[in-house]
Order: C-alpha cells, then structure tokens, then sequence
C-alpha cells in the first residue's frame, strides 16, 4: 500500500513552539501540533496549508527561519543521532542524506565534490513555498551546529533558489557567519572539501552502529511513499530533449487521462505547467553554470524549438542572459 508524500511531526514542532508565543495562536488552536506524537507522518500538502494559514495570520515571510532556531538538540531523533555519532563530517552528510525518508518524503539530500569545495544539493521533489525553503536549509544548519567543535567558524555558502528579499536580517541571524547566494540554481550549501574529514565532537564509531540498524528498522517499517510528482518530473526530464513533452504525453506514460493527471498534481501542491517550468529552470541553471555546453545545445536538451525561446525564458527566471549568467558563475568561483 503507498501513501501520500508526508514530513515528520518532528517538523511541524518548531513551528508550533515558536507560534506559541504569538498572541494570536490560541493554545486550542496549536494543541492537535504541540500533543502529536513526533514519530507521526503528516501529508505534505495539509502541512502547506497550515503553513499558509500561519503566513497569513503573521504577515511574517521570515517565518521559517524563525521556526528553525527552535530546532534543540535531539529533535529528529534517531535520525540526528546517526549523524551526530558518525565518524567524519562525510559520513555525518551521507548518513543524513541515506535515511532523509525518516523525516521527509520528498527531499534527496545530493552531495557532490568539485575541486577544494563540497556542494550538498537540498532537492525536494514538490514545490516548497518560500518559508519551508528557508526551514528546510536554516533546519540543516542549525543541526549541523551540534557536530561542530566549540568556537569553529566554518567558511560556508548557503544557496537559496528564490529571488533575495529586501530583509536579509533573519538570514544573517540565522547563517552566522555565511555568505547568502539568492537566485541560485538550488537550495543547499557548499564549503571547503577538508572539512569532510573533520571529525564530529559527539563521534562514537560504536553507537554510530546501533543507531544505524535501528534507523534501518525504522526505514524498512516506513509506508511507502507514493509521489505522482516524482514520477511525473523523472518522465519530463526523458522527454525534455525529444522536443515540450505535453500533458497529454505524460498522463499516456502514467496511464492517466488528463484530468486525472492534473487533479492528482493538484493534490500534491503542485500543476503541469508549474512542474516542467522549474524543472527547466532547474536544469537549465546546471547546464550553464556547470558545463561547457553551448547554449544551442542545452536549449535543445530543455526542449526549446529555438535558441532564443530558451533565452527569453532564461531572462525571465534570473533577470540575465544564459552568458551573463554564466559569466558571474566563473567569476564567483575564480
């Protein structure tokens, strides 16, 4: 049997203590999250709902970074615990990134070494709002704290794919000593490659195994998530170079007619159309940034019938050309 993607209630927690404080949060009205179990597994589209009901009632855009500096030690359980008794920072990533599922469905942690620097990629397979971005990247950082030697001062970049806000105090608050990167072509981080080797000041080699079998219990116990969109994404980025794969196309390849398709995607917050825009965004920010592609070539792997199609939708994603932007990519990393 699948079930919808879901997050953890270990999530949900921080939320609720940071709203507690908030007059207009009736303790009646964050009970059902303050009383939940934290093992709980909670549809991902209901927790984007109730995080955009709690926006509108704050009016706070900030509102995840705010939630995620109520993050304490231990909170995500078995999970943190076989990070944080790993033997090097490495493991501690690879670790964090083999039992995400504990936490969220629909995030793949991807961590990749180019040079002197490390970049974790945070993917997350449905469309994240602005706070939960800022939660989901503030979450790891503030977690990653507890791994840390006291008085070390990492060099690190934390990459947001959303446009810089007018306010970055809750950012600097939050990132102490990092550099923001907004418009960037993923959410995640990147710091030097020697710091993989450090080794976490709560590492225990043997306790590291006993967390980890009980985390693979706990992982193999997991209902099997069922994401339309993560299929649906795989099936658009197969047909990307074959020309604008459609909706008719795609709902072929899953057996649906097209109503179905679309009705299911609402379900999981999210549309066609919306889908095969940030997927090609998505790709076409790697393509440019990380490759020697030509620019006639990676419109033709993003589908565009034309170089400059590809360029207009360039301009309207990053304010740039394909060359501008690659350009600054250079430079950032010179």
């Amino acid at each position: 049997m699948t079930t919808p993607l879901c997050f953890s209630a270990r999530l949900l927690l921080p939320f609720a203590r940071h709203l507690s404080r908030d007059p207009r949060f009736a303790p009646e009205l964050l009970g059902p999250l303050t009383g939940m179990d934290p093992d709980e597994r909670v549809p991902i589209d209901a927790v984007h709902e109730l995080l955009a009901g709690a926006l509108a009632i704050t009016g706070d855009p900030d509102l995840g970074l705010k939630a995620a500096r109520e993050i304490f030690p231990g909170e995500y359980g078995a999970y943190e615990y076989a990070a944080r008794s790993a033997a090097t920072w490495r493991e501690a990533c690879e670790t964090g990134g083999r039992f995400m599922h504990l936490l969220n469905d629909a995030l793949r942690v991807a961590i990749r070494v180019e040079g002197d620097r490390v970049f974790v990629e945070l993917d997350s397979s449905v469309p994240l709002p602005r706070a939960a971005a800022d939660f989901q990247s503030a979450a790891f950082h503030v977690s990653s704290a507890y791994i840390r030697p006291p008085g070390f001062e990492p060099d690190y970049e934390v990459w947001f794919t959303h446009p810089r806000p007018d306010d970055i105090r809750e950012y600097e608050r939050t990132f102490v000593g990092g550099k923001l990167r907004f418009d960037a072509p993923y959410n995640g981080f990147t710091f030097p490659t020697e710091y993989l080797e450090l080794r976490p000041v709560s590492a225990d080699p043997q306790l590291h195994q006993l967390i980890r079998k009980q985390a693979e219990t706990m992982l193999a116990e997991l209902p099997r998530a069922q994401s339309l969109t993560a299929r649906v994404r795989d099936l658009l980025v197969a047909a990307l170079a074959g020309g604008t794969p459609t909706l008719a196309h795609i709902a072929r390849q899953v057996s649906m007619s097209e109503r179905t398709l679309s009705r299911r995607l609402e379900d999981e917050g999210t549309n066609f159309k919306a889908l095969l825009d940030d997927l090609r965004q998505r790709l076409a920010l790697r393509y440019v940034r990380q490759s020697d592609l030509s620019l006639s070539e990676i419109a033709f792997l993003l589908g565009f019938s034309q170089v400059s199609a590809f360029h207009r939708a360039f301009r309207r994603w990053t304010d740039q050309t394909p060359s501008e932007y690659r350009k600054a990519a250079v430079s950032a990393h010179t």
